[in-house]
């Protein structure tokens, strides 16, 4: 298969506190996040004044091809997370373009989707053809036991046989914003794990104060203050100083919980810098807390909820501008709806974990 490379990056609700929380009474208001095999898949049109006329990097005839992969998953009766796989896929194939040619692993490899002359994904026409060769796409990746559950690149993995199993997760945001400005108002809710998200405003255990690791079994990595920009990652605001913490979960990816009481005000989804994430504010308003390079599409809360200590959010990752797998964690004063470095100004977790006796 093709390997191409493209990149392309990825709302803060308020909640009201009522006072029962305030005594400790765990409270559920609102029910969990749709599955992602239970988010309809919404129709595609490129036509409009409701669609932009370019997604990112991605115009014209790309987002055309894009509709097209759109409406063969749908034609077929598959969830959006099935839409998001096959436009991640073409776009890591073949930045979303029929083209004519192959590459050294695979010189009779045609179309948008890279299909080899195997018989396995039919003749040189059906394989330039976006709505066929899509549709021989979702046919094989219905076949893979269990897709729905499998990280995205994984499961693209599973019927395209790149030879690099994590080739296709640097797609996923643009994948996402393409089904999104693709599927207009039917999409806005859908996020890059492919789930419809129900509102925020959940409340997830007893809230009593506590502070706990951020993830168990972890160990700090790097600390806080001057650092240079480890090798393969982004300078800029990161070159001369780490304005977090990382914690690394040894032998597989960790599970990130919240650190402390707190509500909810930003999920990120492979967003550039940050890549996946989280933010909460404390309950006493006096901290904001980013948990960022999350696996993509792990997330388990929602913006609007406020969780207690020790809930998961998501899992350890390498998402966003990174070189391997951990937890970055940042803090900010104050109570901020959406911080970012260098615009607002940090403080050193580490003297406050040791304080809460985390560190």
């Amino acid at each position: 298969m093709n390997k191409s490379s493209v990149g392309v990056i990825a709302a803060v609700t308020i909640f009201v506190l009522p006072i029962f929380i305030l005594l400790g009474i765990p409270v559920f208001l609102g029910g969990s996040p749709a599955s992602a095999s239970d988010c309809k898949a919404p129709a595609a049109s490129v036509g409009g004044a409701m669609v932009p006329g370019s997604v990112g990097a991605f115009s014209g005839v790309q987002l055309e091809n894009a509709a097209a992969i759109m409406k063969a998953a749908k034609a077929l009766g598959l969830p959006s997370a099935a839409q998001l796989l096959g436009v991640q896929a073409a776009i890591g194939e073949s930045t979303l373009k029929v083209i004519d040619y192959g590459d050294g692993a695979g010189p009779d490899s045609r179309g948008l989707f890279q299909q080899r002359d195997n018989g396995a994904w039919g003749s040189y026409t059906d394989r330039m053809d976006p709505t066929i060769s899509a549709t021989n796409f979702f046919k094989a990746l219905q076949r893979v036991e269990g897709w729905e559950a499998l990280e995205p690149s994984l499961a693209i993995h599973r019927v395209q046989r790149n030879d690099y199993p994590n080739h296709y997760t640097q797609f996923r945001g643009a994948a996402t914003e393409i089904v999104k400005a693709l599927g207009g108002e039917a999409a806005a809710g859908i996020d890059a794990s492919g789930a419809c998200p129900a509102p925020g405003g959940s409340v997830v255990g007893e809230l009593a104060g506590k502070w706990v690791a951020p993830m168990e079994g972890a160990t700090m990595s790097s600390g806080y203050g001057p650092r240079p920009a480890p090798p393969g990652t982004a300078g800029g605001v990161l070159a001369n100083f780490h304005y977090g913490i990382d914690f690394v979960h040894p032998g597989g990816p960790g599970t990130i919980v919240a650190v402390t009481d707190m509500k909810i005000v930003k999920v990120r989804n492979l967003d550039g810098l940050f890549g996946t994430g989280v933010t909460g504010q404390t309950m006493d308003g006096k901290l904001t807390i980013g948990m960022y390079h999350m696996e993509a599409g792990s997330v388990k809360v929602k913006e609007g909820d406020v969780v207690s200590a020790g809930t998961p959010l998501g899992t350890e990752g390498a998402t966003g501008n990174v070189t391997g797998r951990h937890l970055h964690m940042e803090f900010f004063a104050g109570a901020l709806p959406n911080p970012m470095v260098p615009i607002n100004p940090t403080t050193d977790p580490g003297p406050i974990l040791k304080e809460k006796g985390v560190l």
